[in-house]
């Protein structure tokens, strides 16, 4: 049992806002980028490509992408994006803060990017992730992505969250004839 003052020291803050990534964000994606440990680093930013990518969008939003921010206190405490966004399936990317893992932040994140996909109408969502990612696919996995297999090289697995007729997936990952 925690102990008084600390049962909530390991909740996300309460006035946790999530809104879309705006071009003044810029000096707080840098920040955030910047604080990221070596784990994130190596498993979701290895040649800090998605800093890269979110400043690009921040400066020039285009339609094949969208990027949302979770943002506290003037910091940005983590982010969920699609590309492929004028797809049926769009690709999600989802990170968080080192120091706020475990605080349910990302489930925040994930089910208001499920939510953005299906009221967009699209018919689900594919993302991949490192092999050593076992925090991020549990997660997927308790969102109801399914696991659909290991990518050639070896480093990244392949998740699919499907919304229409979920039932038309075979157990072997193949489409079937409803």
């Amino acid at each position: 049992m925690a102990e008084k003052g600390q049962e909530n020291s390991r909740q996300t803050p309460e006035d946790v806002v999530i809104r879309a990534a705006l071009a003044e964000d810029a000096r707080i994606v840098n920040k955030f980028f910047d604080a990221m440990g070596a784990e994130s680093r190596a498993l979701f930013n290895r040649t800090d490509y998605q800093r890269k990518w979110m400043l690009k969008y921040c400066d020039r939003p285009d339609p094949a992408h969208r990027y949302w921010l979770a943002v506290s206190g003037g910091k940005m405490l983590g982010f969920i994006f699609f590309s492929d966004w004028n797809t049926t399936l769009p690709v999600l990317g989802i990170g968080v803060r080192d120091d706020l893992w475990g605080m349910h932040l990302g489930s925040r994140l994930m089910d208001f990017g499920i939510e953005q996909v299906k009221l967009a109408g699209k018919g689900g969502i594919r993302l991949t992730t490192h092999i050593a990612n076992l925090r991020g696919q549990m997660l997927y996995e308790k969102k109801g992505f399914r696991c659909m297999g290991q990518y050639t090289n070896g480093l990244e697995v392949f998740y699919l969250l499907w919304f229409k007729d979920e039932k038309a997936l075979s157990s072997d990952g193949a489409d079937r004839q409803a």
